[in-house]
């Protein structure tokens, strides 16, 4: 896993401080149990959790990187642990996706979760996944932009969205269609994780290199 600060080590810095000590506990003890479930009951009652005491955690940028990275490794972990890959393939977390590479220079920007081949410092990609916390015009619109550029890079990439709640309309979101090959929703009420790893799972077999 690239990613150098994760959610294990949000949890451990309010361990560390008097004041959020026994919230560290009740987080870290719901952290461990998704983590070895993968049940999404259980991964959004950890995020509830965080929104609840959004307050006592302190400082914006922790909550948020707090809950963002959360889902990339609740995805990160489901596609590796539900998904059958082709040997050569790799699942990769908050790493570098190659856009474009030339005799002089390559240019390579970061994505949540690739699936691929490691070339030197970057990723090849066969899959493309951008979580989101909240989905809404501007979150959106961002992702779109991500896609856009690997897809011109590599037009058989396949390029998902996943998201915990939406404020987006459905207009704006079939807009997009042409380059987003799909968009689950991560919630209880609205379970959208079998047809993801379904959908992620026929990529293997119906992707030309």
């Amino acid at each position: 896993m690239a990613r150098l600060k994760r959610p294990i080590n949000y949890i451990e810095e309010l361990l560390r401080r008097p004041e959020t000590k026994i919230l560290g506990e009740k987080l870290q003890k719901q952290y461990y149990k998704w983590i070895k479930n993968l049940k999404i009951e259980d991964f959004c009652s950890f995020i509830d959790l965080i929104e609840e005491n959004k307050q006592v955690i302190g400082v914006a940028q922790f909550f948020g990187k707090f809950r963002a990275y959360s889902l990339e490794e609740y995805v990160y972990r489901l596609l590796r642990e539900k998904c059958c890959m082709p040997e050569n393939l790799e699942v990769y977390w908050g790493e570098k996706c190659l856009i474009s590479k030339s005799e002089d220079a390559e240019y390579c920007m970061e994505a949540d979760i690739i699936v691929g081949e490691k070339l030197d410092g970057c990723i090849k990609p066969k899959i493309v996944v951008d979580a989101k916390v909240e989905l809404d015009a501007s979150r959106f619109k961002t992702a779109i932009g991500t896609f856009m550029l690997i897809k011109q890079a590599h037009p058989n990439v396949k390029c998902f969205l996943v998201y915990l709640k939406r404020e987006l309309n459905n207009i704006l979101l079939n807009l997009a269609n042409p380059w987003v090959d799909g968009v689950h929703c991560f919630h209880p009420k609205l379970d959208e994780t079998r047809l993801f790893i379904e959908s992620v799972q026929g990529c293997f077999s119906s992707q030309v290199t």
